[in-house]
C-alpha cells in the first residue's frame, strides 16, 4: 500500500513538471530575445554606448573677447595661470604622502599645516579627482615643481585662464569683473542665453559687474571639448593610444573684442592727478565725455580694487575688506553714487534767469556778504560780500548772494524746468548698470514726498545747487557738455565697436541725440563767457589753478558732507577732521569756443572746487587736448601763442597761488537729502 502511495504522488508530481519545464521554457525564450534584440537589432548602437563610456570629454574653456581703448591698447586680456594640484589616488603610501607635502610646502612657501587642512576638507570627494592646492603660482614655483615632478608621484600643473586687467585698478569699475556661476543665477542666464546660444553649466564664468557684465553675449566664447580614455572606474589611463586616438577634438571659440570709446592717457593722467592730490587715499570720480557725440572719453571711480582677483575666486578676507571700508571702493562713483552739486550749479540757474528775462547781461545787484529772507539770513561765502556783482562777475566769483536773489525771483519749478532740460534729474541712459537717477525737486514732489508745502527759503539753498538737489558726476559732465555744445544733448556710451579675432568690425555704435535744450544762443555766449572767467580771468575761483594757454570753461562747487551748528559755519575746513571735510567739485569743457571734451571730478573730502577738484579736471583736459589738438596745444605751440599774445616769453606752467576760495558758506538748517546709498549729507557750498 505504501509503495503505491508512492507511485501516485510521483504520477502526480510528474503532471506538475510540464507546468514547470513551460516556465524554463518561456524564460530561455525571453531571454533569447532579449540577447537577440541587444545584439541583433540594436549591437551596433550599444557599442557606440559602451565605446563612449570609455571617453571622457574634458572641457577646454574658450578665451572671453579682449577689451582695447579706443586707440586699440589692450586693457583687459587673459593670461594663463598656473595652479597646483595633487591626485590623491597616485599616492600610494603614507611615506610618499610625508615627502610630497613637506617638498611642496618648501617649494610654494606654504605651512604643511594649511596644505594637510586644504586635503582634509576634500576628504569626501574621489580620490582619483584632483586637490586644488594653490593657485597663480610663481613661475619659478611652476620650474621648480615640473623639476620635482618625477620623485612627487600626484603632483600635478594645471593651467587655467585668468581674466587680467593689465592695469591693476584703474577703470575697474567700468571694465568690471567674472566670476563662476552659481546655483541661483543658472536657471536664468540659460532663459536669457543669446548670442551663442549654448548653456551655461555649473563652473562656467560669467561677467558680475560692469562691461563684463553688460557686454557678457559679445565676449563670452564657446568652450571646446578634447577626449580621453578612462577606466570602468573613470580613472583616466596613462597611455596615449586607444579609442581616442581617432576623436577629433572640438575647437574653442574665443569671444569677440570690445574697443571702447576711452583713452587710456585720460585714465592714467585722472589717476595721477587724484594721487597727486590725495597721495594713496584716493577719494572721488572723473568722468569726461566728448560734447560731439556722447562718447565717454575717461572714467574713474576711487577707490577701486583689482578685478583680476575677482577672476578665480576672491578670498572671503579681501571681499570683507572691501565691504567695510567706509569709502565703498565697490561702488562706482561716477554713477552709482550722488552729491550735491553745490555751485556747479549756479550755471544752471543763471542759464534759468536769462531765459526766462528775469535778468539780462547788464542786470547787476549788491552784495554785502549775506542776504536776509524773513528771519532767516543767508551767508555768501565770501563774509565781506562781492559788492556790485553781474551775471558775469557773480559766475566767475560764485557769489552765492546773486544766486539767491536769482531763486528767489523765478521759483524752484522754474530753476527744475531748466535742470530737467538739460538731463539733471533723470538717468542718461547709459548702457552700465546701478545709474542712480539723482534729484531735481519741484514744489509737486516736496508735497507727494513730505506731505509739506514748499517754502521759499528752500529755493534759495536749491539755486546754489544744495537743499534737496542731487547728480551724478554723470549727469553734471553730461549737463555741461549740452551747454558747451548749444544745447544737445547725447546719450553717453561706452562702445564704440565690436570686432572679431580677425580685426573685422561687426557692429559699430553710433552717437544717440536723445535731447535738445531750447536755450538761446544769447544766453550759452554769456554763461559761457562767465565760465571761461572762472580759469581765466583774475578773481576767478580757479585762477590760481590754471594752465596757461590750456583753454578751458568751467566752473568750481563744494559741499558740505554733515551738518554744523550756527557758530560754526565758518570753520577753515581743513582744520576739521579728514572724513567730515567738504568735498570738492568742478565741471568743465574746452575749448570754451568750439569743445571738444567735457568733464566733472568730485574730489571727495578736499574741502575746495578750485584747489581740490580743479587740478584733476585740468589736467585731463591738457592731455587730452594736447594728444588730439597738438598744433593748438603742444608746449611748443602754446609758448608761441603767448609769447605773441604778451609780446615776450612767458613759462607754460603757472606757479599755484594761495587758494581764492578759502571760506566756505554752511547751511545750518538744510533739510534732510532724500537719497539712495552713501550721497553726503547735509549739503553746503564753498568753491
Amino acid at each position: 500500500m505504501s509503495f503505491l502511495g508512492q507511485d501516485e504522488q510521483i504520477r502526480e508530481y510528474q503532471f506538475r513538471f510540464r507546468y514547470l519545464y513551460i516556465g524554463l521554457f518561456v524564460a530561455f525564450f525571453v531571454l533569447f530575445a532579449r540577447l537577440w534584440y541587444l545584439q541583433i537589432m540594436n549591437g551596433d548602437k550599444y557599442h557606440t554606448y559602451s565605446e563612449e563610456n570609455r571617453i571622457k570629454g574634458v572641457k577646454v574653456t574658450s578665451p572671453r573677447g579682449m577689451i582695447f581703448d579706443r586707440n586699440k591698447h589692450l586693457l583687459v586680456d587673459n593670461r594663463p595661470a598656473f595652479d597646483l594640484e595633487v591626485t590623491p589616488q597616485e599616492l600610494y603610501s603614507d611615506k610618499e604622502w610625508k615627502k610630497t607635502i613637506h617638498t611642496i610646502a618648501q617649494i610654494i612657501k606654504m605651512p604643511e599645516e594649511e596644505i594637510l587642512d586644504t586635503l582634509e576638507r576634500s576628504k569626501g570627494q574621489p580620490t582619483f579627482r584632483p586637490i586644488k592646492i594653490k593657485q597663480d603660482l610663481e613661475q619659478d614655483e611652476v620650474a621648480k615643481i615640473e623639476a620635482h615632478k618625477l620623485d612627487l608621484p600626484g603632483l600635478n600643473i594645471q593651467m587655467e585662464i585668468r581674466r587680467t586687467n593689465l592695469f591693476g585698478d584703474l577703470a575697474a569699475h567700468l571694465m568690471g569683473y567674472i566670476g563662476e556661476v552659481n546655483q541661483t543665477e543658472l536657471p536664468k542666464l540659460n532663459r536669457l542665453v543669446g548670442a551663442t546660444g549654448v548653456p551655461y553649466k555649473m563652473g562656467d564664468v560669467t561677467g558680475k559687474f560692469g562691461l563684463e557684465s553688460r557686454m557678457e553675449n559679445v565676449l563670452r566664447g564657446i568652450d571646446g571639448e578634447e577626449y580621453m580614455e578612462v577606466d570602468a572606474l573613470g580613472h583616466r589611463k596613462r597611455t596615449n593610444k586607444g579609442i581616442t586616438s581617432g576623436l577629433k577634438p572640438k575647437d574653442p571659440t574665443p569671444g569677440k573684442n570690445l574697443i571702447l570709446t576711452i583713452d587710456q592717457d585720460l585714465q592714467m593722467a585722472a589717476q595721477r592727478s587724484l594721487e597727486k592730490l590725495y597721495g594713496k587715499k584716493q577719494i572721488g570720480a572723473v568722468i569726461a565725455l566728448n560734447p560731439k557725440t556722447g562718447e565717454i572719453l575717461a572714467a574713474l571711480s576711487q577707490p577701486s580694487f583689482d578685478p583680476t582677483l575677482f577672476s578665480r575666486g576672491v578670498s572671503p578676507k579681501l571681499w570683507g575688506e572691501l565691504l567695510n571700508n567706509e569709502y565703498h571702493p565697490l561702488r562706482d562713483k561716477t554713477l552709482q553714487d550722488h552729491y550735491s552739486p553745490g555751485s556747479t550749479f549756479k550755471t544752471i540757474t543763471a542759464i534759468a534767469a536769462l531765459e526766462e528775462k528775469v535778468i539780462d547781461e547788464n542786470t547787476t545787484i549788491n552784495c554785502t556778504g549775506s542776504f536776509r529772507l524773513g528771519n532767516r539770513v543767508y551767508h555768501c561765502w565770501n563774509k565781506h560780500g562781492h559788492g556790485v556783482v553781474n551775471i558775469h562777475k557773480a559766475i566767475r566769483e560764485s557769489c552765492d548772494v546773486f544766486f539767491y536773489r536769482m531763486g528767489q525771483r523765478l521759483g524752484i519749478d522754474t530753476i527744475a524746468k531748466y535742470a530737467n532740460m538739460l538731463g539733471l534729474g533723470r538717468k542718461t541712459g547709459v548702457n552700465l548698470a546701478h545709474e542712480e537717477m539723482g534729484l531735481i525737486p519741484t514744489e509737486e514732489w516736496k508735497k507727494k514726498r513730505f506731505g509739506q508745502e514748499w517754502i521759499a527759503g528752500e529755493t534759495l539753498s536749491c539755486a546754489i545747487g544744495q537743499s534737496y538737489i542731487l547728480t551724478t558726476p554723470l549727469q553734471l559732465a553730461n549737463a555741461y557738455a549740452a551747454i558747451g555744445n548749444g544745447g544737445l544733448l547725447w546719450r553717453p556710451y561706452i562702445v564704440k565697436y565690436i570686432e572679431d579675432n580677425d580685426g573685422r568690425i561687426l557692429k559699430e555704435f553710433q552717437p544717440d541725440l536723445i535731447g535738445q535744450a531750447k536755450i538761446s544762443k544769447q544766453t550759452i555766449d554769456i554763461v559761457r563767457s562767465g565760465l571761461t572767467a572762472v580759469v581765466n580771468e583774475p578773481g576767478g575761483t580757479t585762477f590760481s589753478r590754471r594752465i596757461p594757454g590750456i583753454d578751458v570753461a568751467g566752473k568750481t562747487g563744494s559741499t558740505q558732507v554733515i551738518r554744523l551748528s550756527a557758530d560754526k559755519i565758518h570753520t577753515k575746513c581743513e582744520s576739521m577732521p579728514f572724513n567730515v571735510r567738504d568735498n570738492g567739485l568742478f565741471a568743465a569743457f574746452a575749448p570754451p569756443d568750439d569743445p571738444v571734451i567735457a568733464v566733472a571730478v568730485i574730489a571727495e573730502h578736499s574741502c575746495h572746487g578750485g584747489s581740490g577738484a580743479a587740478p584733476v579736471a585740468l589736467e585731463v583736459i591738457q592731455t587730452y587736448l594736447q594728444k588730439y589738438m597738438p598744433e593748438k596745444y603742444s608746449d611748443e605751440a602754446i609758448k608761441t601763442r603767448l609769447k605773441i599774445a604778451s609780446g615776450k616769453p612767458i613759462r607754460v606752467k603757472a606757479k599755484p597761488e594761495p587758494d581764492e576760495d578759502e571760506d566756505a558758506v554752511r547751511d545750518t538748517e538744510i533739510p534732510d537729502v532724500v537719497a539712495k546709498p552713501a550721497p553726503p549729507a547735509a549739503p553746503g557750498d564753498t568753491d
